[in-house]
């Protein structure tokens, strides 16, 4: 065998063709990028991992039948500073038998064995040992075998005598290198349809809605839960919109959610869609999908039915608009052209009068009907919680945040947020707000991202916010901006009138919140009570007298004695009449009239005949009376 010092034309084109084999598998397998170079050095260009494998010995099984030649290759490789441990056999059997319980990092295969000869050769050994990597060896200059050995698997092809320490080692390590590579490439495979296969099945069995939509907001993928939910074939899904399947009404406020989310933000929300003419409430998390470049390709969404659980939230009917007061009237017709509007609204009244319950009515008389509601009292949270109530925090934004948390603003996205007692927020928070008011943008509590939130305000106080202005304790510019739409709450003691309707409201709520079996029942002598009283602590206070009434009652029936209203023996009684400024001399009578029939009726404990004798007035004028004014009561 000749020591060769520098390879031929033949031995050129040999590696030429090697290493464009090679490389366009790798490039195949794991996406090496750049042009390919027609030189062996073109190899040097694989990734730093497998030349990480220099640094240890490398087991190499030499299969050679020559012993000179074999004495000369095992000479070639000590060279590198015993880099090579190397066994050596002769046959092409011995090899065979060499191989199980050992590991070898690579094979050097001699083609022309006393047992084997030519590409037979290399296929019996690459059957043998599948995943060690074969350099073969041959005395002939064939380019032809060559390429056919590569073809086959082989990682290259050397010409005995053509052959120096430099080929021979760099030939070994680049081998076991592309090999490691390709057993990696196959493993990360084998992981990724086994990640496929897990996703793949929670993706079918999953109750909850998932989706995949492209950037036109065209579905790609969806699951059966959809399937089943939408009455409608995957095939009808796919390559569509929203609007295309629902209409453009009911998919408006997901195509601008959407739209976002293509923008890059992770958006969670409640709201409920009407599917085959049924309301239905969703919780659906959308998050945007990206390609290796980190370009936004789509989106993902994951909704979850929460329709049986918002069910349990009870809803008073809407009894309200028939509130007999006229002052009542005039507040909910401005109520409801406010609530058409997207304007701030600033709902100022006594505490207790019902502004929450009017937030509540704005909410469900807008165009975010559809949308979660959350009302928070500034008041009672602590002042250094509130910013993270209102905006959220980060895990480690201070001792005890373990974890991200969303806050109220947050969460009401596509929605109402009501901020009750708003005058009660410290200065800093204030800014806070006024900059979310300005931009609709704000960050979490230990946050650097801007986060967007489409949710509406309602802010309310039983402070006079324009003193607290002048007294610096409120800004200016944020009254300014929260004041758009301002509604004054009358208190309950101005419509007095409403106290019947309002009692059933509560008394059907009590029912509900009680698990009670029937309605309370509330005679004509407790309601004379409850209409003559006072009531400085507004629906409030009512509420919690109806309430500790049904549970002193032990029953639905309730009695003048559970209300725990020391009113039966006060016999001083008056009224105040306010000049009127946008009423008629009508209203202001019928109000008077109203109170000293009501009174009356107190007095007599609910007795029509006793109420007539108090008032001068004959039982059947009493009568009369009680009929236009809408005092329906029951007989004596």
């Amino acid at each position: 065998m000749y020591r060769f010092q520098a390879a031929g034309e033949t031995e050129y084109k040999l590696r030429a063709n090697f290493v464009m084999t090679k490389h366009l598998e790798l490039n195949h397998f794991v996406g090496l990028a750049g042009p390919i170079e027609k030189s062996w050095c073109t190899a040097a260009k694989l990734p730093q991992r497998g030349l990480e494998m220099n640094v240890k010995s490398l087991k190499v099984l030499l299969v050679e039948d020559n012993p000179v030649d074999a004495e000369f290759l095992q000479e070639e490789l000590a060279q590198n500073n015993s880099h090579f441990k190397i066994y050596h056999v002769d046959t092409l059997g011995q090899a065979v038998k060499a191989l199980p319980g050992r590991e070898f990092d690579v094979m050097l295969l001699d083609l022309g064995l006393p047992d084997s000869r030519g590409i037979d050769t290399f296929l019996r050994a690459h059957s043998a040992a599948p995943n060690v990597p074969i350099v073969v060896l041959s005395g002939l200059d064939d380019e032809f075998l060559g390429i056919e050995a590569v073809g086959q698997g082989a990682q290259d092809y050397l010409v005995k005598g053509k052959t120096d320490s430099s080929i021979l080692s760099r030939s070994l390590n680049h081998a076991v290198q592309r090999q490691q590579l390709l057993t990696d490439r196959r493993q990360a495979e084998k992981a990724l349809r086994r990640s496929e296969e897990r996703f793949r099945a929670v993706f079918e069995a999953a109750l909850d809605c998932i989706y995949i939509k492209d950037r036109s907001l065209r579905y790609t993928h969806v699951n059966p839960a959809m399937e089943r939910l939408f009455e409608v074939p995957t095939s009808r899904f796919i390559g569509r919109t929203d609007e295309e399947i629902l209409g453009v009404e009911v998919s408006s406020y997901s195509k601008e959610v959407e739209t976002r989310v293509l923008q890059g933000e992770f958006i969670e929300d409640e709201h409920t869609r009407r599917i085959a003419g049924v309301p239905l409430t969703f919780i659906e998390v959308r998050v945007p999908i990206r390609d290796s470049a980190n370009n936004i390709i789509g989106l993902a969404g994951i909704a979850r039915d929460v329709t049986e659980r918002s069910k349990r939230d009870f809803r008073v009917s809407e009894q309200q608009e028939d509130y007999p007061s006229p002052i009542m009237q005039k507040t909910l017709a401005r109520i409801r052209v406010a609530a058409d509007r997207e304007a701030t609204i600033l709902l100022l009244g006594e505490s207790g009068s019902g502004k929450d319950y009017l937030a509540r009515y704005v909410h469900e008389h807008s165009r975010r009907v559809n949308g979660p509601f959350f009302a928070i009292n500034c008041a009672a949270v602590a002042p250094e919680l509130a910013e993270s109530e209102l905006f959220g925090h980060e895990r480690g934004a201070f001792t005890g945040a373990h974890g991200r948390k969303r806050g109220l603003l947050e969460l009401a996205e596509g929605g109402t947020l009501l901020l009750n007692e708003i005058g009660e927020l410290s200065l800093p928070l204030q800014a806070k707000l006024l900059t979310f008011l300005d931009t609709r943008q704000f960050t979490r509590v230990g946050g650097e991202k801007n986060i967007s939130v489409n949710a509406r305000l309602i802010a309310a106080t039983n402070r006079d916010l324009e003193a607290e202005v002048e007294e610096g304790r409120f800004r200016r510019d944020l009254f300014y901006r929260l004041n758009v739409i301002s509604v004054v709450v009358p208190a309950l003691r101005e419509r007095k009138e409403d106290i019947p309707s309002i009692v059933r409201e509560i008394a059907a709520q009590l029912r509900h919140e009680l698990q009670l079996s029937a309605e309370p029942h509330i005679d004509s002598s407790v309601m004379a009570s409850l209409v003559s009283y006072n009531w400085p602590g507004n629906v409030r206070e009512l509420r919690n007298v109806l309430e500790r009434a049904l549970m002193l009652s032990n029953s639905t029936v309730i009695e003048t004695s559970h209300l725990g209203m020391d009113n039966s023996a006060r016999r001083d009684w008056s009224i105040n009449v306010t000049f009127p400024e946008d009423r008629s001399l009508n209203d202001v009578t019928r109000e008077v009239k109203s109170s000293l029939v009501n009174e009356a009726l107190r007095r007599s404990r609910g007795s029509r005949q006793g109420a007539a004798r108090l008032l001068g007035i004959s039982r059947y004028s009493l009568k009369h009376y009680m009929n236009s004014l809408d005092l329906g009561w029951g007989d004596d």
